[in-house]
Protein backbone atom coordinates (compact mmCIF):
# COMPACT_ATOMS: atom_id res chain seq x y z
CA UNK A 1 0.00 0.00 0.00
CA UNK A 2 1.14 3.34 -1.36
CA UNK A 3 4.60 1.56 -1.96
CA UNK A 4 6.03 1.24 1.73
CA UNK A 5 6.74 -1.67 3.76
CA UNK A 6 3.74 -2.81 5.63
CA UNK A 7 4.92 -1.76 9.22
CA UNK A 8 4.83 1.21 8.53
CA UNK A 9 1.28 1.61 7.34
CA UNK A 10 0.29 -0.17 10.26
CA UNK A 11 1.44 1.77 12.99
CA UNK A 12 0.23 4.91 10.93
CA UNK A 13 -3.11 3.24 11.72
CA UNK A 14 -2.65 2.88 14.96
CA UNK A 15 -1.45 6.01 16.01
CA UNK A 16 -4.68 7.21 13.98
CA UNK A 17 -7.22 5.46 16.22
CA UNK A 18 -4.77 6.31 19.73
CA UNK A 19 -5.14 10.16 18.68
CA UNK A 20 -8.84 9.48 18.18
CA UNK A 21 -9.17 11.13 14.43
CA UNK A 22 -11.13 7.92 12.97
CA UNK A 23 -12.52 4.94 15.00
CA UNK A 24 -11.56 2.02 13.99
CA UNK A 25 -15.50 0.50 13.76
CA UNK A 26 -15.87 3.32 11.17
CA UNK A 27 -12.96 3.13 9.07
CA UNK A 28 -12.32 -0.26 8.53
CA UNK A 29 -14.45 -3.96 7.66
CA UNK A 30 -13.19 -7.36 7.87
CA UNK A 31 -14.03 -9.71 5.15
CA UNK A 32 -13.88 -13.30 6.21
CA UNK A 33 -12.17 -15.56 3.48
CA UNK A 34 -11.98 -19.31 3.68
CA UNK A 35 -9.21 -20.85 5.79
CA UNK A 36 -9.78 -18.24 8.38
CA UNK A 37 -8.18 -15.72 6.48
CA UNK A 38 -9.54 -11.84 6.89
CA UNK A 39 -9.24 -9.28 4.58
CA UNK A 40 -9.21 -5.55 5.99
CA UNK A 41 -10.74 -3.06 3.79
CA UNK A 42 -10.26 0.96 4.84
CA UNK A 43 -12.49 3.82 4.07
CA UNK A 44 -11.76 6.81 1.98
CA UNK A 45 -11.37 9.04 5.39
CA UNK A 46 -8.16 6.55 6.20
CA UNK A 47 -6.63 5.97 2.87
CA UNK A 48 -6.52 10.23 2.59
CA UNK A 49 -5.53 10.12 6.15
CA UNK A 50 -2.74 8.16 5.36
CA UNK A 51 -2.01 9.63 2.16
CA UNK A 52 -0.79 12.86 4.21
CA UNK A 53 0.80 10.86 7.36
CA UNK A 54 3.41 9.01 4.75
CA UNK A 55 5.67 9.85 2.86
CA UNK A 56 6.16 7.59 -0.53
CA UNK A 57 5.70 8.54 -4.36
CA UNK A 58 2.50 7.03 -4.35
CA UNK A 59 1.21 9.39 -1.70
CA UNK A 60 2.81 12.42 -2.84
CA UNK A 61 0.49 11.71 -6.24
CA UNK A 62 -2.27 11.65 -4.26
CA UNK A 63 -1.60 14.58 -2.26
CA UNK A 64 -1.21 16.33 -5.50
CA UNK A 65 -4.14 14.99 -7.37
CA UNK A 66 -6.16 16.04 -4.04
CA UNK A 67 -4.52 19.63 -3.98
CA UNK A 68 -5.10 19.93 -7.78
CA UNK A 69 -9.23 19.21 -7.20
CA UNK A 70 -8.91 21.07 -4.41
CA UNK A 71 -8.02 24.09 -6.44
CA UNK A 72 -10.54 23.74 -9.17
CA UNK A 73 -13.20 23.98 -5.82
CA UNK A 74 -11.47 26.75 -4.45
CA UNK A 75 -11.12 28.84 -7.89
CA UNK A 76 -14.75 27.75 -8.72
CA UNK A 77 -16.11 30.36 -5.45
CA UNK A 78 -17.47 33.71 -6.55
CA UNK A 79 -16.91 35.76 -3.81
CA UNK A 80 -13.59 35.37 -1.48
CA UNK A 81 -14.71 34.53 2.38
CA UNK A 82 -12.06 32.99 4.36
CA UNK A 83 -14.34 31.34 6.06
CA UNK A 84 -15.82 29.43 3.16
CA UNK A 85 -12.65 28.83 1.85
CA UNK A 86 -11.25 27.35 4.96
CA UNK A 87 -14.35 24.89 4.99
CA UNK A 88 -13.97 23.92 1.17
CA UNK A 89 -10.24 23.13 1.34
CA UNK A 90 -11.23 21.04 5.01
CA UNK A 91 -13.92 19.09 2.67
CA UNK A 92 -11.56 18.46 0.16
CA UNK A 93 -9.57 16.58 2.30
Amino acid sequence: MFGVFIPKPRNTIKALYKEELVRPYEAERKIKKRDNQYIIEYNMEMILLLAFRLNSYQTRAVRRELMSISDVTISRLNHFNPNQLYMTSINCI
